[in-house]
């Protein structure tokens, strides 16, 4: 955790952003803690913005399950068009880890409708960048074969995050839908839904030559944000 906000300081001290934004999510046996800048800029005459920021995200959860990962095996494809594909069921695995905490820092891309002086809309996703966190113990449970393979395996955080849209996905992302409510002075109150993607690799190959799980969660989420 020092090193996460060691580094977000170094990012806003070095770089001329707007907006500085810290939120915080729970879900049923996990809680987040994010924290973002970003700049943006006007689309034309509109009232439409488009940014660009660094976010860093924490997420610690217990007794999590988490599941195969790849395209290629959740929906037998890889590409866009797997967001409309179904999943097959036989080729997804099970991962539980006790303790799960994973902390990504990424580069995200932003869109904002500005409504009014008081009330703002908006989206963001993240798309690069790369995480980290401890080794831990996790249980694994094939869909098959569970005797060909260990069912106390080591898993740690996958290290690059990348934005492939849908199970294409690699790493670990964070993605919101938010309204900001201004409340003077530059400040404002943030209510939103972010979707998260963690995802630990383990540390042998296990069924059908992966070693990538992950856990989607979809958390509402409350913080506060500064204008500059």
């Amino acid at each position: 955790m020092k090193i996460f906000v060691l580094l977000m300081l170094m990012i806003s001290q070095s770089w001329a952003f707007d907006r500085v934004s810290v939120m915080t999510s729970a879900g049923h046996h996990e809680q987040q803690l994010a924290a973002d800048v970003a700049r943006f800029w006007r689309i034309g005459d509109s009232k439409f913005m488009w940014g660009v920021g660094v976010r860093g995200t924490s997420q610690w959860a217990s007794d999590t399950g988490f599941t195969t990962a790849p395209s290629l095996l959740t929906t037998g494809q890889e590409g866009p068009h797997t967001i409309f594909l179904s999943d097959k069921k036989e080729n997804i695995d099970d991962l539980r880890i006790q303790t799960s905490q994973v902390t990504s820092i990424n580069i995200a891309a932003h869109l904002l409708y500005v409504h009014s002086s008081i009330w703002s809309f908006g989206t963001n996703i993240d798309v690069i960048g790369g995480s980290f966190g401890k080794r831990v113990k996790a249980k694994y449970t094939p869909k098959s074969d569970a005797s060909s393979y260990p069912s106390d395996v080591s898993a740690r955080p996958t290290p690059l995050n990348l934005l492939l849209i849908s199970d294409n996905d690699h790493g670990s992302l964070n993605s919101e839908f938010y309204a900001r409510q201004d409340i003077g002075g530059g400040w404002g109150l943030k209510y939103a839904l972010n979707f998260v993607f963690s995802e630990y690799t383990t540390t042998q190959r296990l069924r059908k030559n992966n070693d990538r799980f992950r856990h989607k969660a979809l958390l509402p989420s409350f913080g506060v944000t500064r204008d500059f």
